[in-house]
């Protein structure tokens, strides 16, 4: 026998063994396809009478890797198609390559945005995230003491001012949904008064404000050149017509700004006027 050929002869035997080898060798997901964040259990399994693999290398597809024969749940959190593979030995003809073998699907979140119209109680609530044109969307609103509705963009008068608790559910044609509850305050324009006469006779005393608890306000005051005199944050502020430092004010035009810290989408409580201080 020629070298040449036995050279032949030995690749061939190498080439079989290397295929019957890998043959042994397989892994399997509990999941192919899903929607975000997507689950799915790896399990490595072999025919092979004697077990020989020593080391394993797992390359999921989205960034995670492992070296556990059988890894913990990886979570796909993103959508596309994924290709995971699997190294035995450190040897590129112990490879399983699983092209495209996961397809995941983006969850929209059911979140929405609302904010008042010019009609008193009538609010417009929004789906606020961004929808895939690759698929088809169901909407479904519940509206407390209202009812339900099936619109991306909703128009909603409630029955009076109160707090009322919305829900959104959004389904897609892939099975994939979310679902999201939020507690809708319904507001009445915040009444300022511009007189106050803190003269200790228990009448009109005080220069009072209050969102109702629905958000917390910043006030300040300033004297007609622009001094800033006062100024307190809160649900509810109450005015003495003293500074800060308790220093009584005189009889006067005063300035007030007042401001939301948070929420208030459509600016009711952001206001600023005449305030008329007397004793």
């Amino acid at each position: 026998m020629t070298f040449y050929r036995k050279k032949i002869l030995i690749l061939s035997f190498l080439c079989a063994f290397s295929v019957s080898a890998l043959a042994q060798y397989d892994f399997n997901v509990n999941v192919t396809e899903g929607c975000t964040p997507l689950k799915v259990k790896y399990t490595f399994v072999s025919s092979a009478l004697v077990d020989t693999i020593d080391t394993y290398y797992w390359d999921f597809g989205n960034g995670q890797t492992s070296n556990l024969p059988d890894p913990d749940t990886i979570v796909y959190n993103n959508a596309g198609a994924f290709t995971p593979t699997l190294v035995l030995n450190n040897r590129t003809d112990l490879m399983i390559i699983k092209p495209d073998l996961l397809t995941v699907h983006r969850t929209v979140q059911a979140d929405f945005r609302y904010y008042d119209t010019v009609s008193y109680y009538t609010y417009v609530f929004e789906h606020a995230d961004i929808l895939d044109n690759t698929a088809t969307y169901d909407f479904l609103w519940n509206f407390e003491d209202v009812g339900t509705r099936t619109g991306q963009i909703e128009i909603v008068t409630f029955p009076r001012i109160d707090s009322f608790q919305v829900s959104l559910t959004v389904n897609d044609n892939f099975g994939c949904t979310s679902t999201v509850s939020k507690l809708v305050i319904i507001l009445e324009n915040i009444k300022v008064q511009n007189v106050f006469t803190p003269n200790g006779d228990n009448i009109n005393d005080f220069f009072m404000i209050s969102s109702n608890g629905s958000y917390p306000l910043n006030l300040k005051i300033f004297t007609r050149s622009g001094v800033l005199v006062y100024e307190n944050e809160g649900f509810t502020i109450t005015w003495d017509g003293r500074t800060a430092s308790g220093q009584e004010l005189n009889s006067g035009v005063y300035f007030y700004v007042l401001k939301a810290l948070a929420g208030d989408p459509s600016d009711r409580y952001n206001k600023s006027g005449v305030l008329y201080l007397y004793k």
